[in-house]
């Protein structure tokens, strides 16, 4: 942007930046011929300056704040439509315009999709270099969850304690793979948090696990307190996956599933050897099911007997 053109009324600044544009239009057209590629990339590079800055002066009012409030005023004034990354990019004024829409949605609440993560019921398919704000409202508690996954972020240990920090401040809620990404800072989250499950015994449920209501990269920690029995935790996940599938993600002894979870009777769904593991029974799906916390706990106390036929 011409230095004479700072810190004056907008429109004037728009006349001067568009003359500037003009101007060096007239001087790529008399001096590219016979100028090596080079040449004329940098005389595309001067021209590419004043473009930008007419993205920056094209609203008089988000021309007075920074990239992030102008990215935020364009999107509360289309929201719902969808919106190229070109456009952003203009309005921006600077080439990190992804960074700031970023910071809109988990530092301040926004809920901004974009074609490459588009997932729920949003019924128009979208590139990935185009962006929907869903809501002009902010969510304040999505914007206090991102104060603490940063604050998390920033602890030392390994990428698993971080997940497991994150999950436990909010027991029973869902968190997405996203958050998990972030606090982990490790592209292998998913595994982690997997070992959570399988080798620590933690009740992380997902859709594969007893929630069919959770959606693909969405986990809920359950509990906090009670864990899987050492020797559960080596049952490879593929045959969990076939057992909670197998056995319709409910007690095969009470029929209890999470659609009827409460805070009087939270129970979680856990994975039970019928010939025990101990006494050399496999991990294999047919030699394990499914059940809920409290009929497990009565089957190992000798309270319930499971039925001969159990897998008949």
């Amino acid at each position: 942007m011409p230095a004479k053109s700072k810190g004056m009324n907008p429109d004037t600044a728009v006349s001067l930046l568009i003359a500037a544009v003009e101007e060096k239009l007239q001087k790529y057209k008399k001096e590219h011929n016979g100028l090596s590629w080079r040449d004329k990339v940098l005389l595309l590079v001067e021209l590419n300056e004043p473009v930008k800055n007419l993205g920056v002066y094209s609203n008089s009012e988000a021309s007075k704040v920074g990239s992030r409030e102008r990215i935020r005023l364009y999107f509360l004034e289309n929201v719902g439509q969808v919106i190229d990354a070109k456009e952003l990019e203009i309005v921006a004024g600077i080439s990190e315009y992804a960074r700031r829409v970023r910071e809109l949605r988990v530092e301040d609440g926004y809920k901004i999709i974009t074609g490459a993560s588009c997932r729920g019921d949003f019924s128009e398919k979208i590139k990935p270099s185009q962006y929907v704000l869903l809501d002009g409202e902010a969510d304040q508690k999505a914007a206090h969850r991102w104060y603490i996954a940063n604050r998390i972020r920033k602890e030392k240990g390994g990428s698993k304690s971080r997940i497991l920090s994150y999950l436990k401040k909010f027991v029973g809620e869902v968190v997405t793979s996203e958050e998990l990404l972030y606090v982990a800072k490790a592209k292998e989250f998913g595994r982690r948090t997997r070992e959570l499950r399988t080798e620590e015994g933690y009740a992380i449920a997902t859709s594969f696990t007893g929630r069919p209501d959770l959606k693909m990269g969405e986990y809920v920690l359950e509990s906090v307190e009670r864990v899987a029995q050492p020797h559960d935790r080596k049952i490879p996940l593929e045959i969990q996956k076939t057992v909670y599938e197998r056995d319709d993600n409910s007690c095969c002894l009470c029929k209890w599933s999470h659609t009827k979870w409460s805070k009087r009777d939270p129970r979680i769904l856990e994975l039970h050897h019928i010939h025990e593991h101990k006494s050399g029974g496999e991990n294999s799906a047919d030699n394990i099911i499914l059940l809920c916390s409290r009929c497990h706990d009565k089957v190992h106390s000798g309270e319930l007997k499971l039925p001969s036929n159990i897998m008949a």
